[in-house]
C-alpha cells in the first residue's frame, strides 16, 4: 500500500499545529443528519426515479472522503480595512508568516467570482508532504466538509514525490466578511495519486458490452452503483 508522509517543518510544530488526518474523520453532521429518502421509505415516482437523496450517492461520500485534510492551525481574526479589503491577524505568537498578502496583479486576469476579494492571500503550511515515486497529490478546498467556509482555496497538483518544501494555499476572503474563523478549520483537501499518460477516444453506441453492464442497473431499484461498480477506497 502507498505512503503518504507528514513531516513537521520543525521541532515545535507537532506540538502547536495539528496534522493532518484522512478525511474520513471529517464526515460533516449535516451529512450524518440526511436521511438516505426525502419520506420515511423509498417510493418510486411515475417517471421511474425514486426519492432517494444526496446520502445515496456514493461517488459523493467517496468525494468527501478521499484523502487527507488539513486544518486551521490558530483562530483567525478577520476585520475590514476602510478599502473593504480584509485584515487577518491569528492567535498564534512567534509565527510571522501564518498567512501572507499577495498583490492582487498577481490575480488580475483571474475571473475571480463577484463575492471575493480580489486580494489574495496564502495559508502556510507546517508539514512538507511526501509520496512514493511516480505519486503527486492534488490540494483542494473540501467543500463538501467545508460548504460555508468564508474563503475560497485555490486548487493545485504538486508533484509532492519531488516537491521538497511545505506546499502553502492562496485563497481568497469573501467580501464583507468579518469575524473569527476557528482553529481547527478544515482548509485543504489533499489527494494522492498515481501520475499516468492517458489517451482517449470516442466509441461507438452500438457497444454490446457496454448495454449488458448498463443492464446490472436496472436489476435493483436501490443501491445500483454502489452495488454493481463501486470499489471501496482506504486513506488511513
Amino acid at each position: 500500500m502507498p505512503e503518504i508522509i507528514f513531516t513537521p517543518a520543525n521541532k515545535d510544530v507537532l506540538n502547536r499545529f495539528p496534522a493532518p488526518r484522512p478525511a474520513s474523520e471529517f464526515v460533516p453532521q449535516w451529512y450524518r443528519d440526511q436521511s438516505a429518502w426525502t419520506s420515511d421509505s423509498m417510493t418510486v415516482g411515475e417517471n421511474g426515479i425514486t426519492n432517494s437523496t444526496i446520502k445515496k450517492c456514493m461517488p459523493i461520500l467517496d468525494d468527501m472522503v478521499a484523502g487527507y485534510i488539513i486544518c486551521l492551525s490558530s483562530d483567525i481574526l478577520v476585520s475590514l480595512e476602510e478599502d473593504g479589503n480584509p485584515r487577518v491577524d491569528w492567535s498564534v505568537t512567534n509565527c510571522p508568516g501564518f498567512i501572507s498578502t499577495h498583490s492582487p496583479q498577481q490575480v488580475s486576469c483571474v475571473p475571480i467570482p463577484d463575492d471575493y476579494c480580489e486580494v489574495p492571500l496564502k495559508f502556510q503550511n507546517s508539514y512538507r508532504i511526501t509520496t512514493p515515486p511516480g505519486y503527486s497529490c492534488l490540494f483542494r478546498q473540501p467543500t463538501w466538509i467545508n460548504p460555508a467556509a468564508p474563503f475560497l482555496c485555490f486548487s493545485g497538483i504538486v508533484d509532492t514525490d519531488a516537491h521538497p518544501i511545505p506546499v502553502e494555499f492562496p485563497f481568497l476572503m469573501k467580501k464583507g466578511f468579518a469575524g473569527v474563523i476557528e482553529a481547527g478549520t478544515p482548509i485543504m483537501q489533499v489527494i494522492p495519486f498515481k501520475r499516468q499518460s492517458w489517451t482517449s477516444r470516442v466509441e461507438g453506441e452500438d457497444n454490446e458490452a457496454g448495454a449488458l453492464e448498463f443492464d446490472k442497473t436496472t436489476v435493483k431499484w436501490n443501491n445500483r452503483y454502489k452495488n454493481n461498480f463501486r470499489s471501496v477506497k482506504s486513506w488511513k
